[in-house]
Order: structure tokens, then C-alpha cells, then sequence
């Protein structure tokens, strides 16, 4: 393995939220960073000027729960730089919507941002990940993939989508050099979670041993060790980054 390659990074959704925590990670880490996004230009802009200052990066527009828009990403991004070595797919939606409430449009949303998008990126950076027998694939999942919650029967399903299609792609890719693997968050302070903790702050904190939420860099550090080449030898998992979340039954907060 060349340590001395300049690794370029593609992070989906990667202007705000974990996602921005993510970039900020790799780009400390000095990876080339692309930033693909489908809203929010105004973020993705703060993000490229706040990150330039530490690698080079670009932006990419694109829808990539479309096949051919996320094809056309990974061109740009290999046009540029001549590879893509660390996929994160951490584009994604959060919704409620209660089984007698979701049609299939909503169900297809949810689906083709959260998991297709996932594939999709996947199948295009396979190409320049197997020529150069390297690839680290880092996918986003949730506690809500193995943890049922009222309301999440799409968003659940569709992380739990992600979840196997980790595993599976990870035995076939595996031969290239290139491993796969996904983050589970809990809950993270971002925009997306602002309404649940907001209104179930207490109820939430009840139930996570570390008794705080978490932070966008706690995914992010994650993140930056899983795409390293240190990391090489990890595939297949789905790494909680969820306070303790998922792990007890109940949790007793014992304080001095």
C-alpha cells in the first residue's frame, strides 16, 4: 500500500449536519474532499470556504438517489483528482409517518434518498476503487435500523436496507482491497434531530448511559479512522455512535 497517495474523499450531504462533521474530519486528516449535495447550496459554500483552508476541496450538485446523477458525480470527482478512494454515503432524510398515514410516495422518498443513493454512489466509484485496489466505503445507518420507533416504519426499513447491503457488499468487495462499512448515530445534535430533542430531551437522555447527545464530530472522528489505511483490516460492521444507546435494557445513572 503507497502511503504517500493523496486520498480523495467524496462525502454525500457533506455541507451540514454529521455530514459537515464528517468533511471536517477528513479534510484535518488531509484528504481532497468532495462535497456533493442536492439542497442548501448556501451551506455546501460555507463548508467549501471553512475547509479550504486546510486541503482542497470541491463541490458537486447532484441528486444521488438518481443512478445517473450519482454516476455523473463520481465523473466529476475522478475528472478532477483521477481517483475517489473514500465514498461516504451520508445523504439522508429523517420523517414520521405512521402505517396508516404513508403512501408510497413517501415510502419511495425515504427509500431512494437513504438507501438507493447508498448503491447507487457505490456501483460508480467501483471502477477507480478497483483499479487501484483500494476503496473504503462508509454508509449511513441508524439506531433506527435495529431499534423500533412509532412513526419510523420507512425510515427504519430503510436503514436496516443500509445495514445488510454493508455486509453483503463488504464480502464482495473485499478481494479489491476495498471495505465497507456503516455509522449507526443515535442522536446527534443537527438540525435533523432538533425536534426530538426539543420535545423528548428527557425522555432520550434517559436512556443513553454517556447522558448527553451527541456531538457532529463524534461521527466524524469515527469516520476519519474507518477511511484510513490504518483501518484496512475492519469491514462488514455497523459501529454505533449512539452514547451506549443500543447497548442496556434501561440504564440506572449512578452519580456521586
Amino acid at each position: 500500500m503507497d502511503k504517500s497517495v493523496e486520498r480523495v474523499a467524496i462525502v454525500t450531504g457533506g455541507g451540514r449536519g454529521i455530514g459537515l462533521g464528517i468533511s471536517r474530519a477528513l479534510a484535518d486528516k488531509g484528504k481532497k474532499l468532495a462535497i456533493v449535495y442536492a439542497k442548501g447550496v448556501e451551506h455546501a459554500e460555507r463548508a467549501k470556504e471553512e475547509l479550504s483552508r486546510k486541503t482542497e476541496v470541491m463541490l458537486v450538485k447532484a441528486d444521488v438517489g438518481v443512478k445517473t446523477e450519482a454516476d455523473r458525480a463520481v465523473r466529476e470527482v475522478v475528472g478532477r483528482w483521477g481517483r475517489a478512494d473514500i465514498l461516504v454515503n451520508n445523504a439522508g432524510v429523517f420523517d414520521y409517518r405512521t402505517l396508516e398515514e404513508m403512501d408510497e410516495a413517501f415510502f419511495e422518498r425515504i427509500h431512494r434518498i437513504n438507501l438507493l443513493s447508498a448503491i447507487f454512489m457505490s456501483q460508480a466509484v467501483l471502477p477507480t476503487m478497483k483499479k487501484h485496489r483500494f476503496g473504503r466505503i462508509l454508509n449511513a445507518s441508524s439506531i433506527s435500523g435495529r431499534l423500533a420507533d412509532i412513526g419510523l416504519i420507512a425510515y427504519g426499513c430503510s436503514k436496516a436496507g443500509v445495514d445488510i447491503f454493508t455486509r453483503i457488499a463488504a464480502g464482495e468487495l473485499g478481494p479489491w482491497g476495498i471495505t465497507v462499512n456503516a455509522y449507526a448515530p443515535g442522536i446527534i445534535a443537527t438540525d435533523m434531530t432538533a425536534g426530538i430533542i426539543e420535545t423528548r430531551a428527557v425522555e432520550k437522555l434517559a436512556s443513553i448511559p454517556l447522558d448527553r447527545f451527541g456531538d457532529i464530530m463524534d461521527a466524524g472522528h469515527l469516520i476519519a479512522f474507518l477511511a484510513s489505511d490504518e483501518a484496512g483490516y475492519i469491514t462488514g460492521e455497523i459501529i454505533g455512535v449512539d452514547g451506549g444507546m443500543c447497548k442496556v435494557q434501561s440504564t440506572i445513572k449512578l452519580k456521586d
